[in-house]
């Protein structure tokens, strides 16, 4: 039974948008170094993720637009230099959300690519599908719908982790019982006249498509808020803003441990009641038995991002770190570098003057840095930055649409040798 707790509620608009101005502000003992990396997306451009490969690879997705028609695509960097680009998929149908996007998961030579395409005439009425590249015959497969219920609702706000054997793990919110469908017991479907809550769901999927496994995670979560999920050394953990009886949306896990999902459990209490989805989801990291969760809340109406951190796989974590108070719109990412310093990005003030913010901490939680890395104003066309590490470098990507909708990538680079900032 999830707990239930009182708080004040609140309606938050989250939206920024990014310039070019790249800046640092350094706690090292040496220079911080900002790259700004011509980017493979032309004009019209939108909606990024970077991710990387085993082999030390990035990774960058991104939609282009062509009046109605939506494509997905994708360019690798390699020693410098970026792969010539290749279209994944496209259509005229497809759902299209600042918020809520395509991207790509790489396993070794195999590729996972996810998109949304309309099902029905409701504005939230769309399918998650996605297409598995066959590195043998190198092309792309047909595309799948990942979930197997024919209710017209909402299916989004994915995260892909690569698993061993060429599996990959999918997690989705799946809104399925908001229209009164349901799935029994036998794994037969139908529909009731009472509509239930968003559930998140996750598969196992095989390199070839086919659904391995899959569970409900939780029977009741925030509507719009983005999944995530990272690999520990004892298995997945998945992140997500939870949605109690009385409105109390704060941050859980749940984790895969000796075969079956642990019971749902929050990160920290922040006891959050608002009454309506802030679109705002949390980032989680993994580096062995090191794990790293961001997220973005606004209890009493003041905008937050904190970061908790576990040395036990998500079994416990530390009391939270405040990495941004007032000043931010949260749209956090998370990832810790092979150092295990860990890299917490986040967006400032939802004025012209916001800004994409990566902020340092030690593997304890002390702040070593912030950075500034771009210009921002306020705008859902800028969607959401999204950052990934290799090594001890992070690449963090975002649209800039001062002229026009362009994607843009840039490479942080940190100095060896951090020293305590003596703040927090």
């Amino acid at each position: 039974m999830k707990s239930l707790m009182s708080a004040g509620s609140m309606k938050v608009i989250f939206a920024f948008c990014i310039g070019l101005s790249v800046q640092t502000t350094t706690l090292f003992a040496g220079q911080t170094e900002i790259e700004l990396i011509t980017s493979p997306a032309t004009a019209n451009s939108s909606l990024s993720r970077v991710v990387a490969d085993r082999k030390g690879r990035l990774y960058l997705s991104w939609v282009s637009q062509d009046g109605q028609m939506l494509s997905l695509n994708y360019s690798r960097l390699d020693k410098g230099n970026w792969s010539p680009p290749e279209v994944i998929s496209t259509g005229d149908d497809w759902f299209k959300n600042w918020a809520d996007f395509p991207f790509l998961s790489v396993n070794g030579d195999n590729m996972t690519a996810l998109w949304l395409r309309k099902s029905a005439k409701g504005t939230y009425d769309y399918n998650v599908e996605a297409s598995f590249y066959n590195p043998k015959e190198q092309r792309w497969g047909k595309a799948i719908k990942i979930h197997k219920d024919e209710i017209s609702a909402e299916h989004g706000f994915v995260s892909m982790l690569p698993m061993n054997d060429d599996r990959t793990l999918i997690t989705w919110l799946d809104g399925r019982e908001t229209r009164g469908g349901y799935q029994a017991a036998d794994g037969s479907q139908g529909k009731q006249d009472v509509a239930g809550a968003m559930t998140i769901r996750a598969g196992v999927f095989s390199q070839h498509g086919d659904t391995i496994s899959e569970w409900v995670l939780d029977g009741s979560v925030c509507d719009c808020c983005q999944t995530s999920s990272a690999m520990s050394s004892l298995g997945p953990l998945v992140v997500y803003r939870n949605r109690t009886e009385d409105e109390i949306r704060d941050i859980y896990i749940t984790r895969f441990i000796d075969g079956a999902w642990t019971a749902p459990a929050a990160i920290h209490n922040d006891d959050w009641k608002i009454a309506g989805c802030p679109v705002n989801g949390p980032s989680i990291a993994a580096r062995g038995s090191q794990v790293a969760v961001a997220w973005f809340t606004a209890v009493d109406d003041i905008p937050q991002v904190k970061l908790a951190i576990s040395t036990d796989n998500g079994a416990s974590f530390s009391a939270p770190v405040m990495v941004a108070d007032q000043n931010t719109v949260g749209r956090v990412g998370a990832t810790i570098l092979e150092s295990g310093i860990i890299v917490v990005s986040w967006m400032g003030d939802a004025t012209n003057k916001a800004k994409l913010m990566l902020s340092l901490y030690s593997p304890e939680g002390a702040l070593l840095e912030h950075t500034k890395v771009a210009q921002s104003n306020a705008s859902r066309r800028s969607g959401f930055p999204i950052i990934e590490s290799i090594g001890n470098d992070v690449y963090v990507t975002w649209t800039d649409i001062e002229e026009q909708n362009q994607v843009k990538v840039a490479k942080v680079r940190y100095a060896a040798e951090p020293k305590h900032s003596g703040s927090e």
